[in-house]
């Protein structure tokens, strides 16, 4: 029986070694903080939730094809405070008959479109 637990500890000590060499490499990039205008939220245009995304954990999220044209950023309202969802834009070119749905992981709700004119990118330090 002991010899299992002494298996057991080495086992985890060797994976805690390994997971500690994995941190050890590429220092992470600081996160882009974003200002937004001061009127951005009259011109925030919420997406409509379509239920369950295609893969496991995601939620469809449809955008309205009445948009003015432009890219749009997408963001979710936390606290009245917008956010941005790194990765996630999409471009309205004016075809009415596209239709598109964007596939968002399931923790977010409160999803809206902003044009990307409303939003500034903020590099770490320039503050």
């Amino acid at each position: 029986m002991s010899k299992h637990i002494w298996g057991f500890w080495a086992g985890a000590a060797l994976l805690a070694a390994l997971s500690g060499c994995a941190a050890t490499g590429q220092k992470a990039a600081a996160p882009v903080t974003y200002q937004f205008a001061p009127d951005w939220s009259e011109h925030s245009k919420s997406l409509f939730n379509q239920g369950p995304g295609v893969s496991a954990g995601t939620t469809s999220w449809w955008v309205p094809t009445i948009l003015p044209r432009g890219t749009y950023r997408v963001i979710q309202r936390v606290d009245g405070k917008p956010q941005v969802v790194d990765g996630y834009r999409f471009e309205i070119d004016g075809n009415v008959n596209k239709e598109i749905h964007l596939m968002l992981p399931a923790a977010y709700s409160n999803v809206e479109a902003l044009d990307e004119k409303y939003i500034i990118d903020v590099k770490p330090g320039t503050q």
